[in-house]
């Protein structure tokens, strides 16, 4: 008896599904029963900033920091900065690419990376984020680009300006 409505089930619910697998048009299923939201710009608002306040006040004391030596980009994506090697990448590779780096300071006639900068604040200290951090590190060791990272708080142009002077390359 247990078999018996086992199979029964079995068949119910292949009978449920199936409808929505080996249907050949299934535009209209997804619109009644899985509506799918169109992207639009309707789906998004404009950011008050590139930076927050945090970063801004870093910034500001970066820019007083480095002078005219460097040209200071924020937010950079990984992606700007390095490339897949395998034309033939996956998705993982260039999920991994998506990271933005807070700041960095790049050689201002080749244009060139020279320096990051990243501000640790409180999520760097969730695991998921750590191992973004260990990548990132990675990453930038490779290619023997220097990461400078400073705590979240108070920042002096004289401190930051120290840190990116003792870098010898």
């Amino acid at each position: 008896m247990e078999y018996l409505i086992a199979i029964v089930l079995i068949v119910l619910v292949f009978k449920i599904f199936s409808k929505y697998f080996f249907i050949k048009d299934k535009s209209e299923i997804y619109d009644k029963k899985f509506p799918i939201k169109k992207i639009t710009s309707d789906n998004f608002k404009l950011r008050p900033s590139l930076l927050n306040s945090n970063e801004h006040i870093f910034f500001n004391q970066l820019k007083l920091a480095v002078g005219n030596r460097y040209e200071i980009y924020p937010q950079v994506s990984l992606g700007a900065i390095f490339q897949p090697i395998n034309q033939w990448h996956n998705w993982a590779e260039i999920n991994s690419l998506n990271k933005r780096i807070d700041f960095v300071l790049f050689d201002k006639s080749t244009q060139t990376p020279k320096i990051a900068i990243e501000l640790d604040g409180y999520s760097h200290s969730k695991y998921k984020n750590f191992k973004r951090d260990e990548f990132v590190e990675s990453i930038f060791q490779k290619f023997k680009i220097p990461l400078l990272r400073f705590n979240n708080g108070k920042y002096s142009s004289e401190e930051i300006k120290k840190e990116i002077d003792n870098i010898n390359f």
